[in-house]
């Protein structure tokens, strides 16, 4: 009977040893005239494989036994007598699950980071993105909210011109990344808002309820305060995820899907109460730099929707507490500015 050269490693040692084996109705593996094993056919598996070598291992040895096959000839022989070498258990099946086991891991990473690692970062990554790109931001948005609105922009020369001089009077001591350009729209809601970019709305309804340009005032330097810290800006990163990042990174933020998105994102806003305290101590620093008073800011909340109610987007999630009253009912400054 024909034996053919190969290479054993039992299993339980780690001896290398150069064996001769013989095909019968098993696999016979011989070391210097001693039987070492018997490995039926069926129980053979390929468990690696090289240019030149075959490394063969069967379901009943131990597990780290492997029989490796140089010779050509000898591989060529004994392949077609395993039909399971692929079977379970063999590379092509272990590659398998290694593949089927990473990429569970990858798309789990993956996962992880747009709902975990992205809204934590969220802060971070603001502070390093680069003004300049807030204002193609806030251009694809201003579209979403004059379809959501629906309201007319005032164009009364006079009024806009007001407006724009209590805008440039607040940003002289703020002094914003971005120049704000404000816009007054018509609607039923008393409220006012800023988009990033420097966007600043106006509802016709606020005007009609804001007695002096105090008021007024003190509602812009709040909503200063959050394009100041960029809030907005963290507010649509930690929502949208790695995919809204992509697409402030790659400038795909025209698009209909995602200025719908960051619209309603930045409109329906409820801040927490640390942010929108922020807000206002930003507020009552620039009211004061102009030598203005911060207790009207109060009185218009208050005459709006009273105490403790969450109706106005600025006391979304911080509504009108006696202790943040108090705060803004700061003494005016002596003596007051002009607005």
């Amino acid at each position: 009977m024909l034996s053919h050269p190969a290479i054993f490693f039992d299993g339980v040692s780690n001896r290398r040893r150069t064996v001769e084996i013989r095909c019968t109705d098993k696999l016979e593996i011989h070391a210097d005239n001693t039987h070492l094993a018997s490995w039926s056919f069926p129980d053979i598996r390929i468990v690696d494989t090289q240019p030149g070598i075959i490394r063969l291992w069967s379901t009943q040895a131990p597990e780290l036994a492997r029989l490796e096959i140089r010779d050509a000839a000898t591989r060529a022989l004994v392949e077609p007598l395993c039909p399971n070498r692929n079977g379970p258990g063999s590379a092509q099946t272990a590659s398998a699950w290694r593949i089927a086991a990473w990429s569970a891991v990858a798309a789990a990473v993956i996962a992880a980071a747009i709902w975990f690692a992205v809204p934590v970062l969220a802060d971070e990554i603001a502070d390093i993105l680069p003004a300049s790109w807030e204002r193609p931001l806030g251009d694809a948005v201003d579209r979403q909210v004059r379809l959501i609105y629906s309201g007319q922009a005032c164009t009364d020369p006079t009024g806009r011109a007001a407006l724009k001089k209590l805008v440039a009077r607040l940003q002289s001591v703020a002094k914003l990344a971005a120049e704000p350009d404000p816009i007054v729209l018509e609607s039923n809601i008393p409220n006012a808002f800023a988009l990033p970019g420097g966007r600043v709305y106006v509802l016709s309804a606020l005007l009609e309820k804001a007695r002096t340009p105090d008021e007024l005032a003190g509602v812009l330097a709040h909503e200063f305060g959050h394009l100041s810290h960029r809030d907005g800006l963290r507010r649509l990163i930690r929502d949208g995820g790695t995919g809204y990042l992509a697409g402030l990174l790659f400038g795909d933020i025209g698009g209909a899907g995602a200025a719908l998105f960051a619209a309603r994102s930045l409109l329906n806003a409820a801040y927490s109460r640390e942010i929108e305290a922020n807000a206002d101590r930003f507020a009552v620093a620039a009211l004061q730099q102009l030598g203005r008073p911060t207790a009207p800011l109060g009185d218009l909340l208050t005459r709006i929707v009273g105490p403790e109610s969450k109706t106005f987007s600025i006391l979304s999630d911080h509504p009108l507490t006696p202790d943040r009253n108090n705060f803004l009912a700061q003494p005016a400054p002596d003596p007051p500015g002009p607005v």
